[in-house]
């Protein structure tokens, strides 16, 4: 027995047959997909719902097999925009909402754009029927979507449909039996009265330019000039805009007249008195047309010509005014594209910081907060740090951040998978004390790098140490204090040293003191050292009388570098 496979149910089948025996047809309207509850479900007569349904819509095509006229194909298309579950079983239900065919198939998972991946995908059963005839699609198609197929197979109906009318049509001696091919005379220009008009007159009339006219002295616009594309032919000519009305034009009716530069010469368009040049929401006295440019006008009132089109004087455009005033819009930050960035986005990204914030409370990094001054308004605040890619910052982008303590202190720490570096290490949180501060540098897609710092000083090299029971530290001017608790040693002289240092002075052990911790000393009995035993490594030292050592436990504390 197959794996996978499709059967009516028992609904389905009683359904059908009742059809068939009435001369009905069983309309089959939805489809229902299933995850199976995880796992692959064997389709059953009996059936009444699917296992676990995760999705139900209209059917988008329900066809006889071409390839075999007793099966019946059922098709739904799954949009992009659902998904996020497997797809194991299938159901297929009548108008009634009852469950007509069960099927199950290979499992496949049907995944969210928000996942990373998304696609349309064909769900398609076959069923087979006693009567193909007696089923039905229900659909409502402005909600189902189409498969490509099916829209091939009708577009290829519809071409054909449409190149045969079309080759009957230009095949017809008359195609256009109810056209008179009467031959009229051309009216006079500007003529809006009832008699027919010819080609001719349509021409000069409407969007074609009737003629290109060349310019060749200064001179006005005339009623032959309308309609038609000028030019000048001379350096330093003028065409002078007389009004509408002079050239009777009645009000809104569509006539211009356009200039171009053509070859290598500039002309001016200038307004005769009491003529208006509306170019915008303004109106100029004249305009210059230079070598490939042009300029459209359209009378609009008796006295006013319209600026429709141009490409002279363009930094009358809005958006070219920025352009002429070398000003340019600021691209958004962290932007790394090949844009003209202006004074405010580099000051935005560069060394100089945006701004001086306040933290008054406790909260999360905000890419607003990049390249700021930020500092503490209240005690125990806290600022947690999110990855820099969630912030949107490109990898290596140099952006950066600092905190500093002014009236109060706070702390840095990261969010879950952040990492704060400091040096070649990372650190839990930093905490920023008063008069301290620390810059941080975005460095990777989840690190910020302490890139300099005044808090936990500690971590600073020249700061060096380590604290326990034989602890040291370092100075920034080379100064090295060493400090610890021993047993003295029992003997004198030869006074064999007994302290070793946790770490050996670079150059010498400057001075050591050392203190008996024994309360019980004897009296005339104290810490004590030699000079002969005094070196770079370490030293004698006990509790001693001059005479007699005690091997009593002192405390000791030597400077060098």
């Amino acid at each position: 027995m197959s794996t996978y496979f499709a059967i009516l149910t028992q609904i389905g089948e009683a359904k059908l047959a009742n059809a068939i025996a009435l001369g009905q047809t069983l309309k089959l309207k939805n489809m229902a997909v299933g995850d199976g509850n995880g796992t692959l479900p064997l389709p059953v007569r009996t059936q009444k719902a699917l296992v676990r349904e995760v999705r139900r819509a209209g059917l988008n095509q329900l066809s006889i097999d071409p390839a075999n006229a007793s099966q019946i194909i059922v098709e739904q298309v799954l949009p992009e925009e659902v998904g996020g579950w497997w797809i194991r079983e299938i159901g297929i239900y009548d108008e009634a909402g009852d469950l007509c065919a069960v099927a199950n198939c290979p499992p496949s998972y049907k995944p969210l754009m928000a996942e990373g991946s998304g696609r349309t995908q064909v769900v398609r059963v076959v069923l087979i029927v006693a009567s193909t005839a007696a089923i039905e699609l229900k659909i409502d198609p402005a909600v189902i979507l189409a498969t490509r197929k099916y829209v091939d197979e009708r577009d290829i109906v519809v071409r054909s449909y449409s190149d045969a009318q079309m080759a009957a049509h230009l095949a017809a001696a008359d195609p256009h039996p109810q056209y008179s091919m009467r031959t009229v005379s051309t009216l006079p220009k500007f003529d809006a009265s009832t008699k027919l008009a010819n080609a001719a007159f349509v021409q000069q009339a409407q969007g074609n330019m009737v003629k290109a006219q060349a310019i060749a002295e200064s001179r006005k616009v005339t009623v032959d000039d309308i309609g038609s594309a000028l030019y000048f032919t001379k350096p330093a000519l003028t065409l002078t805009i007389v009004r509408p009305d002079e050239l009777s034009i009645t009000n809104n009716t569509g006539k211009c007249i356009k200039l171009f530069g053509y070859g290598t010469e500039t002309g001016t368009l200038s307004a005769d008195a009491g003529v208006l040049i509306g170019y915008g929401a303004s109106a100029v006295q004249s305009i210059a047309i230079k070598p490939g440019q042009y300029i459209t006008l359209l009378a609009t009132y008796a006295n006013v010509w319209q600026v429709i089109e141009s490409s002279a004087d363009m930094w009358r455009n809005p958006d070219f005014a920025n352009y002429f005033n070398n000003v340019a819009p600021t691209p958004p930050k962290f932007s790394d594209s090949t844009r003209i960035a202006t004074a405010e986005f580099v000051q935005l990204s560069q060394g100089n910081l945006v701004r001086y914030g306040e933290i008054p409370a406790s909260r999360s990094l905000a890419a607003n907060d990049i390249g700021s001054a930020l500092f503490f308004t209240m005690p125990g605040q806290r600022v947690t740090l999110p990855s820099p890619e969630s912030l949107g910052i490109p990898y290596n982008s140099g952006k950066c951040v600092k905190f500093f303590g002014l009236l109060y202190g706070g702390e840095l720490v990261p969010n879950a998978g952040v990492t704060i570096g400091f040096d070649v290490f990372s650190v839990p949180k930093v905490t920023i004390k008063t008069g301290q501060f620390v810059t941080l540098l975005a460095t990777r897609t989840n690190v910020w790098q302490v890139l300099d710092s005044t808090a936990e000083m500690g971590r600073n090299a020249d700061f060096a140490g380590v604290l326990g029971e034989a602890s040291w530290r370092r100075l920034p001017n080379g100064d090295i204090e060493q400090w610890g608790i021993i047993k003295g040693s029992a003997l004198m002289a030869p006074f064999t040293p007994n302290l070793a240092f946790p770490m050996a002075f670079p150059n010498a052990c400057r001075a050591i003191t050392v203190q008996c911790m024994n309360e019980l000393s004897q009296a005339g009995f104290s810490g004590r050292t030699t000079d002969k035993t005094l070196s770079r490594t370490g030293a004698w030292i006990s509790n001693s009388d001059g005479v007699t050592a005690v091997p009593d436990v002192l405390s000791w504390r030597a400077i060098g570098n």
